[in-house]
């Protein structure tokens, strides 16, 4: 291998004068798209510390008070090598950073030139000029969402990351910078943050109001999304952009909301303050709203309307139909005549055009480097922690180093099945460190759940009627009904219009065989 060299800042700008000029000019801002953005950040809010703000004179509570982006105080640093540049305007920020692409140190890297990134804590390198631009530049909209971060969690008293500080620099992969607006043939954006202003004044050409007659239509290129304020349109366009809204300043990890950022914040208490455990999984969680969220992941709502496939929540069953149900593909490669059916499918089959690797390992000394995260945990498991998976038959004491020939023995030794609606076998993780088949699985029973939105907000703790996996086809029938610990059973006396008239709960006890009765046992399915 060729031992890197260092070319110096003058050279690499000479080499590379004709895309420095182009960084340049992207920032001759335009002063009316400014105001118009300044206006459009003056509607978004951040929560506040207090509960309610204010106590009306009558001693009601009143709704909480945000704090607008336009009034928060920003400090934002530059951690370029040797910079100790310090900002609270975020226009000029991003400015600042972009005259740092000019001083790219370049290396020679697997016989090829690379620009190297020298943010502090980042060792990113590309060979790709337009790629190494959209990285630097995406530092400066990191500062921001990390600052952000810094005051939301000092006005809720939140507790601090306690994660590995050492990567909070650590940008593994930037959302795409093309605008896919209907009509905009705008060229792609070398800036995340010029990038965000330009959608913003797609959005403002619609009609203002909390109502519009007839909503918003979203025109991203195969969206058919309606929305009912420019709010929700600005919302909802997240999905598109992958913008975040904030950062924890610790380990660097950016949310989509607030509510996301308060929950990181607070699974970083100790596990021995944490008095939530899930009796399922037996997981510890150190509030009890985010107990309830987990149990929505043991509890399968939503069943399609075209197979017999279960989900668990909305989105699941909106993939679910979008793989399984579904010929369009509306994400075609730019390179070649191959078309994916989501974004993240696209970014996958885009690896294949670019002979680089976007994730490597951290460990000193070990050169090791892949595509995705996935083969990148794998390498770390075996390698250095000198860890094998097992997949082990819960039947009998075979076991395999990978799942497939696990699948394949228990259908022609055990003969067992898929579930109905399913293409394979769920395995999960037990206290042995072993993987073993899934042999529970908790179902709604309501049949009015499907690809509707109801249910969104049920209580998984007090839904009525679960069923379990003893009814499904890949679990052998026992002669006592499986483990279930700690599960609320609503027994509701509905009239014939619908209306509950005595409703009932009752709480069942951890049990492995059924209670002698001379009458035979009723199953609730």
């Amino acid at each position: 291998m060729v031992e890197p060299f260092v070319t110096s800042s003058k050279d690499a700008q000479e080499r590379c004068s004709h895309w420095v000029k182009n960084v340049k000019e992207a920032y001759n801002f335009n002063e009316l798209n400014i105001k118009r953005k300044t206006e459009t950040e003056s509607e978004e809010c951040i929560e506040t510390d207090s509960e309610f703000d204010s106590v009306s004179e009558c001693g009601t509570k009143r709704r909480k008070v945000g704090v607008k982006l336009k009034a928060e105080k920003l400090d934002l640093i530059c951690e370029w090598k040797a910079c100790n540049f310090t900002c609270k305007f975020v226009d000029l920020f991003i400015k600042h950073v972009a005259n740092h692409i000019t001083e790219l140190a370049v290396e020679e890297i697997s016989g090829s030139e690379s620009y190297v990134c020298l943010w502090s804590g980042c060792d990113y390198n590309s060979g790709v000029s337009i790629d190494i631009m959209r990285h630097v530049n995406y530092h400066a909209f990191h500062s921001k969402l990390k600052s952000i971060g810094v005051n939301v969690r000092n006005r809720m008293k939140l507790p601090k990351c306690q994660r590995d500080k050492d990567w909070k620099n650590i940008l593994e992969s930037l959302p795409e910078h093309d605008c896919s607006w209907e009509g905009c043939e705008t060229d792609s954006f070398s800036n995340y943050q010029m990038f965000l202003y330009h959608i913003l004044t797609h959005v403002e050409n619609n009609p203002r109001g909390n109502k519009v007659k007839g909503g918003i239509d979203c025109q991203w290129s195969g969206c058919k999304g309606n929305y009912v304020s420019l709010y929700k349109l600005r919302e909802h366009l997240r999905v598109h952009t992958k913008e975040k809204i904030i950062a924890c300043p610790d380990c660097g990890s950016m949310f989509a909301s607030n509510t996301k950022f308060h929950d990181h914040c607070k699974r970083q208490i100790s596990l021995e303050v944490q008095g939530f455990q899930c009796s399922h999984c037996h997981k510890f969680y150190p509030t009890e709203s985010l107990l309830r969220e987990h149990m929505r992941n043991h509890i399968f709502h939503y069943k399609c309307n075209m197979c017999d496939m279960s989900c668990d929540s909305p989105s699941g069953l909106a993939k679910h139909i979008l793989y399984r149900h579904t010929s369009t593909r509306n994400f075609p490669c730019k390179l070649c005549s191959h078309a994916a059916k989501s974004q993240k499918d696209l970014d996958s089959h885009m690896t294949l055009h670019f002979d680089r690797s976007n994730y490597t390992c951290n460990i000193e000394g070990c050169l090791y480097s892949c595509k995705n995260a996935y083969t990148l945990d794998r390498h770390v498991e075996k390698i250095h922690r000198l860890q094998t998976r097992w997949y082990c038959c819960h039947e009998c004491p075979i076991k395999y180093k990978k799942s497939y020939p696990l699948t394949k023995h228990l259908m022609e030794a055990h003969h067992l099945q898929w579930l109905k609606g399913h293409k394979r076998f769920q395995y999960v993780l037990e206290d042995d460190g072993c993987y073993r088949l899934q042999t529970i699985r908790y179902e709604s029973t309501d049949e009015n759940v499907s690809t509707s939105s109801q249910g969104v907000d049920q209580d998984p703790l007090s839904t009525v009627n679960y069923k379990v996996a003893g009814e499904f086809s890949y679990e052998k029938p026992a002669k006592s009904l499986p483990t279930i610990q700690n599960i609320l059973i609503s027994i509701d006396e509905i009239d014939e219009h619908g209306n509950v008239i005595e409703s009932q709960i009752i709480e069942t006890q951890e049990t492995n065989v059924l209670p002698p009765s001379v009458e035979p046992p009723i199953i609730l399915t």
